[in-house]
């Protein structure tokens, strides 16, 4: 029979070897860590009715105060994306629309440069690779070229657009090609533009979502999507000012 005093000294071993290995093996599990997108519309061609003064000071504050991984940008200047990046220390990538009529990239007004959308990323997520720049199969008779952009990175994709105002049917037929193009990247994907389309119209946004992401909206036109690995934690509508469009923020993780 064992002695009391040699049963509690093995008690406290047996203790102490699981105290050991517990910490060990929650230490081999790495963390959760955040990754938000913000999609930006900022309606500053100087042609649209939209327009107004601001709205890259705020696109700027906001991005200074959320620190966002992406931020996928629509109807921007040239010149906006030097300054945005200039002042956030973001990386950048931009494609202008096209112009139908001239076949030329289209212009901002006062000479400041292509009009298009952009992506910004935070230096965290890594140097970018080759992007994809193309416009859309599908145009609508406006005048205006849609484009798409995206845009590899080491460890994701983003990818971003803004479809047709003019026709839901063309905006849908866009939507697909663009959700395609992510989902061949080969990476761990999120989207995010001002696509046109809403949750119940006709056609309606969600069919546009590939099988295993998901989507968050503004209540109207802008979306982010995201495939399942990042792991949704809320969306906000942050106030922007200068155009006609809130900033629509996506909390992730992964």
């Amino acid at each position: 029979m064992l002695r009391r005093s040699t049963v509690l000294w093995l008690v406290a071993a047996l203790a102490a070897a699981v105290a050991a290995v517990v910490p060990a093996a929650h230490a081999q599990a790495p963390a959760a860590r955040s990754f938000d997108v913000l999609q930006l519309n900022l309606c500053h061609s100087g042609d649209a009715p939209c327009s107004a003064a601001g709205a890259v000071d705020a696109a700027i504050q906001a991005i200074h105060q959320r620190r966002p991984d992406v931020v996928t940008l629509n109807e921007v200047c040239a010149s906006d994306i030097t300054r945005m990046t200039t002042e956030t220390g973001y990386r950048w990538e931009f494609t202008p629309v096209g112009d139908a009529g001239t076949g030329e990239p289209a212009q901002c007004r006062e000479g400041r440069g292509d009009f298009g959308v952009a992506i910004l990323t935070h230096p965290d997520v890594g140097a970018p690779g080759q992007p994809v720049e193309q416009q859309f199969t599908a145009q609508d008779p406006s005048g205006v070229q849609r484009v798409l952009l995206c845009v590899p990175y080491s460890q994701v994709a983003a990818c971003t657009a803004q479809l047709s105002e003019a026709d839901g049917q063309v905006a849908a037929d866009q939507c697909h090609e663009l959700t395609g193009v992510a989902t061949a990247l080969g990476a761990q994907a999120v989207l995010g533009g001002d696509l046109g389309l809403v949750a119940g119209g006709a056609p309606d946004v969600r069919t546009c979502v590939p099988e295993g992401w998901y989507r968050a909206d503004d209540g109207s036109v802008q979306h982010v999507f995201a495939m399942e690995s990042f792991h949704f934690e809320g969306a906000e509508v942050l106030p922007i000012d200068g155009t006609d469009h809130p900033g629509l923020l996506v909390r992730t993780t992964r």
